[in-house]
């Protein structure tokens, strides 16, 4: 490989006896150059969009749920809680009883799914650090309260410093529906609006969470009767650890599953993935078809270089090697842009991600286009084009060696 590489530099570098080989290699080596900084610019980018979002999506996810395999509820008593607590890197579990209710505020109505959560929840940095107003409570002596989600806040209307209730409905369980007085068959509660809570809707209706009693009360839910049972981690104590903790905990609920925040939003990541994937290769096509600026290159050197092809012949050397020399020219051409072009998408990375030079226009949740380099993305983009070079330059070179 040493004579035919020293061979196609050195064609690379000179200069050829036709002006427009050299601005047909030019251009092939910047349209790639172009093309592979565009492709680590915008997945970096897409990188910083997709974990925005799923800071915003996981703020209020718990590590770990445990749900029911079948039904809608299952059984966990006092003790089995407590064992829980017990598992090295769990720092707490809390369990929820969750249901969709009517909520009436005022004139207005919506759907709603209620949580009804013991007080200690409300110290979960998912609730005490996404309140837009209000404080944090679920009673105060008789009179109890409720935090609904900003969402179901604007469909209604509310503002915690209001004094009308919020008028909660649930179907009685096991009760036969009234025709003549509808409302006989409804359980019904108040509460008022104690906080407001930051929280991008996962379903289409609000949230509302309130205190556990209140919610068993209004849907006549059992005492060791939960929808939902949330655990979180200690970071420090479960790093790399969290595979083992859902083993235990999937041994400690054999009828249910434990799911951890990726299998909570899975549509979400497969959607961004797949849109990641679209973006790649909508930008890799048009790479690829600068790259047939390569052929151009290669099949105008080889019209250039027939007479040093016929002394390469004559001094011995076969076609194969001939071949070898015009094939590694045309890839150093797809291969220096490639480099060029990704070093440039680093730099440029690097200085949108420290200074922020490039902002947002209007009000999103950043105000500069955030931006992430992984080391993934690098490596696809340089395979990626350096492929696709060593492909489109075997092309021009199958032609010559027919003839």
């Amino acid at each position: 490989m040493g004579t035919p590489l020293h061979i196609a530099l050195r064609y690379l570098f000179a200069k050829k006896s036709h002006n427009v080989i050299n601005i047909i290699s030019i251009i092939s080596a910047a349209g790639i150059a172009i093309g592979s900084m565009a492709l680590i610019l915008i997945l970096s980018v897409y990188n910083g969009f997709d974990n925005s979002i799923k800071q915003i999506y996981e703020g209020y996810k718990a590590d770990f749920v445990i749900t029911p395999t079948k039904g809608k509820t299952f059984e966990a008593l006092p003790d089995k809680i407590s064992h829980i607590l017990d598992i090295e890197g769990i720092s707490s579990a809390a369990p929820v009883q969750e249901e969709t209710v009517f909520v009436r505020y005022g004139n207005r109505e919506s759907i709603a799914t209620i949580r009804g959560i013991e007080e200690g929840y409300l110290n979960h940095s998912h609730i005490a650090g996404n309140i837009v107003e209000g404080e944090a409570k679920t009673a105060m002596g008789e009179v109890k309260y409720a935090l609904p989600s900003q969402q179901l806040a604007r469909s209604l209307g509310l503002r915690v410093r209001f004094l009308t209730p919020l008028e909660i409905y649930f179907p009685k369980k096991g009760g036969n529906i009234s025709i003549t007085n509808p409302m006989e068959s409804l359980n019904t509660a108040s509460f008022y609006p104690s906080a407001v809570l930051r929280m991008d809707a996962e379903t289409t209706e609000g949230i509302l969470y309130a205190g556990m009693d209140a919610v068993r009360e209004l849907t006549g839910s059992g005492e060791n009767e939960y929808t939902t049972l949330e655990i979180y981690l200690d970071e420090e104590n479960a790093k790399g650890n969290s595979g083992a903790i859902a083993g235990q905990l999937q041994e400690m609920f054999p009828q249910c599953q434990v799911k951890d925040k990726q299998q909570q939003n899975a549509t979400l990541y497969r959607m961004m993935k797949a849109e990641k994937f679209a973006v790649y290769l909508i930008l890799f096509f048009v790479i690829a078809i600068i790259s047939v600026n390569i052929f151009s290159s290669l099949s105008m050197l080889i019209t250039d270089k027939r007479e040093d092809i016929h002394t390469f012949l004559s001094l011995g050397a076969t076609k194969e090697l001939v071949n070898k020399i015009f094939h590694l020219h045309g890839f150093l051409i797809s291969f220096a842009g490639c480099i060029l072009g990704t070093t440039a998408g680093i730099i440029l990375a690097i200085i949108q991600q420290q200074t922020g030079i490039i902002s947002i226009p209007g009000n999103y949740i950043v105000s500069a286009y955030p931006v992430e380099i992984q080391i993934a993305d690098i490596i696809i983009t340089v395979a990626g084009v350096s492929i696709t070079g060593f492909i489109i330059s075997w092309l021009p070179i199958g032609n010559f060696l027919k003839k």
